[in-house]
């Protein structure tokens, strides 16, 4: 899958992030059962969605393999805000996003913003004051 590489599920920890079912989401809680008699030990990671707050799980040895999303944090300009749309221009590469707000954040054209890009999609993470 584009935008992810290959980690080892016993190499995770609470507060990274992991694809579950096709979605990035960031680890909240990991448990770890020993190994026992009839096989290696096996982790319980349960992650909230990145982009859609859903809360997934998954069981896999720890010696397997999963794929944890890119996550690029970006920084860019509030061009305009239409309704509950925000149209950004990003600082490097100066092309525009449209990007819904988040609950909470309040923009306004001229204001900068940090927004995150993983597996293609993208999410306004917090407004920069001026």
């Amino acid at each position: 899958m584009p935008g992810t590489k290959q980690v080892n599920v016993g190499s995770l920890k609470v507060g990274q992030y992991v694809m579950i079912d096709g979605i990035p989401c960031e680890i909240v809680d990991i448990s770890v059962s020993k190994p026992g008699k009839h096989g290696g030990a096996k982790a319980r990671v349960v992650g909230i969605g990145i982009f859609e707050k859903v809360k997934k799980e998954f069981v896999a040895p720890t010696s397997s393999k999963v794929e944890v999303p890119i996550i690029d944090r970006r920084r860019g300009q509030v061009i305009a805000v239409v309704g509950e749309t925000a149209q950004i221009m990003d600082y490097e590469t100066y092309e525009t996003l449209e990007l819904p707000i988040p609950e909470g954040i309040e923009l306004e054209p001229g204001q900068d913003v940090e927004y995150i890009e993983a597996v293609g999609q993208y999410k306004i993470t917090r407004a920069i004051k001026q």
